[in-house]
Order: C-alpha cells, then sequence, then structure tokens
C-alpha cells in the first residue's frame, strides 16, 4: 500500500508542477496585457495631441498642404498602431481565457489526486489499525491462556 501511495505522490507532483507551470504562464500573459494596455493608453495620448495639434495647425501661421498631408499621415499611422494594438490585446486575452481554462483544468486534476490519496491514506491508516488491534488481540489471548492455565 506505501509504494501505491508512494507511486501516486509522484504522479500527484507532475501535476502540482503542470499547473505551477500554468500559472507562470498566466502571470506572463497578464503582463503582457498590461504592457499592451500602456501601449494603447500612450497611443491614444499621442493620438489627442496630433489631434489637437493639427487642428490649430490652421491658426495664425501658414501651413502648406505637404505639412498638413504630413500630419495627417501621422495620425493615420497612429490609428494603425491603435488598431494593430487592439488585434494584439484580444489575441492576449484569448490566449489569457485558454490558459486559465488549462489552469482550471490543471486545479481539477490536482484536486482529485489529491483526494484519491487521502483515500489511500486513510485505507492504509485503517488497515495498519486492524493489523494492530488483531496483534493486541492475540497477545491479550495468549495472556489469558496463560492465566487459564497457570489456575486449573
Amino acid at each position: 500500500m506505501r509504494e501505491r501511495i508512494n507511486r501516486f505522490n509522484r504522479i500527484l507532483r507532475l501535476r502540482e508542477d503542470s499547473r505551477r507551470n500554468e500559472q507562470a504562464i498566466l502571470a506572463a500573459e497578464r503582463h503582457e496585457e498590461t504592457q499592451v494596455l500602456n501601449l494603447l493608453a500612450g497611443l491614444n495620448n499621442e493620438k489627442q495631441s496630433a489631434l489637437k495639434e493639427f487642428s490649430n495647425s490652421g491658426g495664425d501661421k501658414v501651413i502648406s498642404c505637404n505639412e498638413l498631408w504630413f500630419q495627417r499621415q501621422f495620425i493615420d499611422a497612429i490609428d494603425n498602431d491603435i488598431v494593430k494594438g487592439n488585434n494584439s490585446l484580444n489575441d492576449v486575452r484569448q490566449r489569457i481565457v485558454k490558459t486559465e481554462e488549462r489552469l482550471v483544468e490543471r486545479h481539477k486534476d490536482v484536486r482529485i489526486m489529491e483526494t484519491y490519496i487521502d483515500k489511500l491514506k486513510e485505507a492504509n491508516f485503517k488497515e495498519e489499525l486492524a493489523v494492530e488491534q488483531n496483534e493486541l488481540d492475540d497477545v491479550a489471548t495468549m495472556q489469558f491462556s496463560r492465566v487459564m492455565r497457570n489456575k486449573f
């Protein structure tokens, strides 16, 4: 029984390692999500500044058509970067969801194995108690029979 418990403990350790790996992957993906969100916030701020500059460019100074075109192209480039960032954010979030699902499965596997090992340990404990009780009964029987032989 001890060998069986030890074998399942090794399997449990492997499953716990797998769960820890998934947790590390999830942490890395969440960190990546935070970085993408920070990048998007920076791009949105940059876009707001560019739009403000573009709207104020027609004020008191004369600006050529080329300068307006370049400013507009800069804003379009920022918009493209924002779209790419949003796509990247969606990809990261989809990976996070899949990783969370795998992590839940790994956690279930670990819990199932822990429960099974606990049941094996409990059965082993009961078996050891029964063996010990039988040994105590045998000792008590021998002492009783010795006392009874000495009386008669």
